[in-house]
């Protein structure tokens, strides 16, 4: 029998007593709900523990993931799900992984099924989120329910790549942006006499810190194993991704192929790679103003306005005008 199929009359004690049972009743299956499913959750997740870990034992986790204590943990499940994931990706889809990993500078640390793995592992994660935080609607909106999980689902998937996307355009802005004193420092060794090995080492050495630094002196590591100057100089283009250094590297092969001069070659490129950079600069500039209409017109006008409307109004309410 219902809390309010008992014959009792409202108002009566007998009543408002059994409508506070019923409350507690209420808050005591709702409680005993979440903590269930609480419970089921963590007893799933540890049970796919037990049953992933040992395929954790037949990788090393990435140097790149050792620092996230995150993904050291969940370091079976990115695991097992990329390994299951694989077969089922296209080959046009890997190429187009493969791409997005080297240019956003994890191409010698991670592989396609460490990516696939984060993905299906985020997929789930979120769908699942989805469905138990709207766990109550389940049963009487159930196809709310349903587009809202999937909706995390695709989220949960793309968010891997959009990271990955930011990073790259990230690293080429940062590479963009060393890429002219990288040129100068080559062109001041080539023409103070050193060849273009030398050069090359100089700038190594002699550059401060960064992204384009780094791929020149895994690029000359290459060389110093054994591998041919040329091929290692368009391998680090290719692993940048940027039209500028993919440039300068076949200006370089050219003019070793034809036996010209590389100082003036250099001279140019720097000077060139410097006027890029300063019209970059001067088209950023130029569109400040226009990225500054929205926020002035719908943030700052309307503001404004308030603030000096507000004194005259106040006077005229208060004039009885």
């Amino acid at each position: 029998m219902g809390c309010t199929d008992r014959g009792l009359v409202p108002g009566s004690i007998g009543y408002l007593a059994d409508s506070q049972d019923c409350e507690y009743r209420y808050l005591g299956v709702t409680m005993s709900f979440w903590i269930s499913c609480v419970l089921t959750g963590i007893s799933i997740c540890l049970c796919l523990y037990l049953f992933l870990s040992p395929a954790s034992n037949r990788t090393i986790v990435p140097q790149a993931y050792r620092k996230n204590r995150v993904l050291v943990l969940l370091w079976p499940w990115i695991y097992a799900l990329g390994h299951a994931v694989l077969p089922f990706m296209s080959w046009k889809y890997r190429a187009r992984l493969w791409s997005l990993l080297r240019s956003a500078g994890f191409d010698r640390m991670a592989q396609i099924d460490h990516v696939a793995g984060i993905q299906s592992l985020a997929a789930c994660a979120l769908g699942a989120s989805g469905v138990i935080l709207q766990m109550p609607q389940l049963i009487a909106n159930p196809f709310t329910v349903m587009a809202t999980a999937l909706f995390m689902t695709l989220v949960g998937f793309f968010l891997p790549l959009l990271w990955l996307r930011d990073r790259a355009a990230r690293r080429k802005h940062k590479i963009l942006r060393e890429l002219p004193f990288l040129l100068d420092m080559t062109t001041l060794c080539v023409e103070a006499g050193q060849n273009l090995q030398g050069a090359l080492y100089c700038t190594a050495n002699l550059c401060s810190p960064g992204i384009l630094r780094d791929e020149l002196s895994y690029c000359l590591g290459e060389i110093r194993t054994g591998k041919p100057r040329i091929e290692a100089l368009r391998a680090m283009a290719e692993r940048t991704g940027i039209e500028e250094v993919m440039l300068w590297v076949a200006s370089i092969a050219q003019a070793e192929s034809m036996g010209m001069a590389l100082g003036p070659l250099l001279r140019s490129q720097s000077d060139q790679r410097r006027q890029e950079r300063f019209n970059r600069a001067e088209k950023l500039a130029l569109e400040a103003p226009v990225k500054m209409l929205m926020p002035l017109v719908f943030c700052i006008f309307p503001c404004t306005f308030i603030v000096l409307a507000f004194p005259i109004a106040m006077k005229i309410l208060q004039s009885g005008v």
